[in-house]
């Protein structure tokens, strides 16, 4: 962990504060009361949200901590981090934390804030969190000898408690007491299987019984299986004989409904006849009115004259009587013209006066003459047409007579066939009254009915008894399924005892006593490093080479002098500073060479060089500038350090600390 930059508003004396810290050794000075451990409470008051509204500046209502720090994630990549603290005097604020390597930013309540903050340190214990902090970064001021002191019970459990849980050694006794727990519950739940699996032979006995019914049940199947095919068959041949007989006797209906039709159609042709004889007759009265006889009839039509040049010659002669009779209206009208002429003296066309009329009587005369042969030729002309027209009726009438004649001759045709078809009719029919007397009767049908619906009730009830067996069958053999699996399941259960039991076996005879082996090991080297560590830090700080240090079991430090044990509370002044700053760099360098977790390469130390002596003063800023940190920040108001990379300035003016950064030597 390396700490970037912090930025404080309202926090005790810094009313607007900006630090921008550098990796390396770090000196913030300034006079006693200037605000320079303020600076140190304000960080650890960002990490860990303690005591907060104490630090907000008096007179304000709020206030804010904004820290920014580099560390190293588990996969020891650098990752940045800023956490923002929000102080009121009225209420509890969160915060929140600005994920710089991802690039975004979360809210949080305040207790929220501090897990995270945990969580981002890798430190596991967040109840301790902070005692661990101070035990191994921070040694805030007159505190670094607190964590050594006291040899009551309570002060050494709590020493030791800080240190196992940064070392995550109460990693070990959890995995025992889980370890316990577990071996309780496995004791139980096999106390459990073992109640089940007592019912594991009586079980395998009804499987066996079961076995035994279903072979006996399989048997019976299949005798009732054999038996129902035969039912079946003989119930089939039954069916088929009376869907035979049945089909065979729907067969009469259609053959009674074919003769009735038939019949009906011998009707229809008899009543044909009688139609086409009475049509026969009249034709044959309209021959015997007519006085001719057949045969006459024949020849008058064979000597025929062609009725188109008859009625050619009809024509003609009626145009002649036309034009003759037109001659003669004009022969009239001539004799009528003339008369008026001789009667008035003049021509009644022109008006010309005519004087000897003597010769119109001859005109007149010649007129009516030619008038008269006119008329005869007329009346001829008429004869003749009148002989033509008799011709005509006459050719029509033997025409007809020949037509009555030819349909007499139809009609005696038509009922020969008439009665050729009636006759095929009768014997169609009486072909059809044959093949009835040969179908089965009604009584045959009822009986071969009566022993189809016995074989159909045989066959249904061999049916109805193999399903049944095969229904039961089915639920037996269920039963067995879910015995069988029942069984499965208590031997598998059988066989998870005897699991659990060598798991039992193993957490008792060899997990146990392995952790605790692990665990003893694990703490002796912490032990035993820290010793080392603190037996040099120890003969660097303190000068007197006839006293030793070491710690016991429970990191308590032994202080001898020639062989003889010494209290703490005996020692020099310069003496107890030396042990305690001794002890807090031990635990900085042994939490350094830890492979994973809580790893901080930053050390905090408020006035460390309290209680050493001005001789002693020279040697341990020396010291102190000497530590392998990344980062080392020093509070203190002497001027004996060197090897600085940075020194922070702090002053202040009417109740205002103000901060001047420079480089050591500037």
């Amino acid at each position: 962990m390396i700490i970037k930059q912090l930025i404080l508003e309202n926090i005790r004396s810094h009313e607007s504060t900006e630090i921008e810290f550098a990796e390396g050794k770090t000196l913030i000075r300034g006079d006693i009361g200037s605000g320079k451990s303020s600076i140190m409470m304000s960080i650890e008051a960002a990490l860990f949200g303690k005591k907060l509204k104490e630090l907000i500046r008096k007179g304000e209502e709020s206030g804010k901590i904004e820290l920014t720090f580099e560390i190293k994630d588990e996969n020891m990549n650098l990752k940045k981090y800023s956490v923002i603290r929000k102080l009121s005097t009225s209420t509890q604020k969160g915060g929140e934390i600005i994920y710089h390597s991802e690039g975004n930013k979360k809210e949080f309540s305040a207790d929220e804030l501090s897990i995270e903050v945990t969580r981002i340190l890798n430190i596991n214990e967040t109840a301790k969190a902070q005692e661990i902090f101070q035990a191994f970064v921070l040694a805030k001021q007159n505190e670094l000898k607190k964590l050594i002191e006291g040899s009551k019970k309570s002060d050494v459990d709590e020493r030791t408690t800080i240190i196992m849980r940064a070392f995550e050694m109460e990693a070990y006794k959890f995995a025992i007491d889980n370890t316990v727990r577990l071996n309780q519950r496995i004791k139980n739940v096999t106390i459990g299987k073992n109640g089940e699996i007592k019912k594991l032979n009586e079980i395998e006995k009804s499987i066996q019984e079961k076995n035994d019914k279903i072979k006996k049940m399989k048997n019976d199947l299949e005798t009732i299986k054999s038996l129902r095919i035969k039912k079946e068959n003989t119930y089939n041949s039954k069916k088929d004989e009376y869907d035979k007989i049945k089909e065979e006797r729907t067969k009469i209906s259609v053959i009674n409904s074919l003769i009735k039709s038939k019949e009906r159609e011998i009707n229809e042709k008899k009543e044909d006849i009688l139609n086409n004889d009475k049509k026969r007759n009249i034709k044959k009265d309209k021959l015997v009115k007519s006085g001719k006889t057949i045969e006459q009839i024949r020849k008058g039509i064979e000597n025929l004259v062609p009725l188109d040049g008859l009625r050619n010659k009809e024509d003609r002669l009626n145009n002649q009587i036309t034009h003759l009779k037109m001659d003669m209206n004009r022969k009239g009208d001539d004799a009528k013209r003339y008369e008026e002429i001789q009667k008035d003296g003049k021509c009644s066309t022109c008006g010309r006066e005519i004087s000897n009329s003597s010769g119109y009587d001859e005109l007149i005369s010649t007129v009516n003459m030619e008038k008269k042969d006119i008329e005869k030729e007329i009346i001829k002309i008429n004869e003749e047409k009148n002989a033509v027209r008799e011709t005509i009726e006459e050719n029509q009438k033997n025409k007809d007579l020949k037509r009555d004649v030819e349909e007499i001759n139809d009609i005696d045709e038509t009922n020969k066939k008439l009665d050729e078809k009636i006759q095929g009719l009768i014997n169609e029919i009486n072909e059809q009254k044959v093949k009835l007397n040969e179908l089965p009767d009604e009584n045959k049908l009822k009986l071969v009915e009566d022993e189809k619906n016995i074989a159909e009730k045989e066959f249904h009830n061999e049916n109805n008894r193999l399903t049944i067996i095969d229904r039961d069958l089915q639920n037996e053999m269920n039963n067995l399924n879910e015995m069988n699996l029942e069984l499965e399941k208590l031997k598998q259960t059988k066989l998870d005892i005897n699991k659990l039991d060598d798991i039992n076996e193993w957490l008792n005879k060899y997990f146990i006593n392995t952790v605790q082996l692990i665990e003893d090991h694990v703490i002796h080297t912490i032990n035993y490093k820290f010793n080392e560590l603190f037996k040099e830090w120890f003969e660097l700080l303190v000068e007197d080479t006839s006293k030793t240090v070491r710690v016991d079991e429970k990191f308590t430090p032994i202080i001898e002098q020639n062989e003889f044990e010494q209290t703490f509370e005996w020692l020099s002044g310069g003496e107890k500073a030396g042990i305690a700053l001794a002890y807090r760099l031990a635990l900085n360098s042994l939490i350094r060479q830890q492979p994973i977790g809580f790893r901080p390469e930053l050390l905090m130390l408020d006035e460390p060089t309290d209680g050493f002596s001005k001789e002693q003063l020279t040697k341990v800023s020396n010291i102190l500038s000497d530590i392998e940190n990344k980062q080392v920040i020093i509070v203190s108001h002497n001027q004996e350090f060197t090897k600085l990379d940075q020194i922070i300035s702090v002053t202040k003016e009417n109740d205002i600390s103000r901060i001047q950064t420079h480089s050591y030597g500037d």
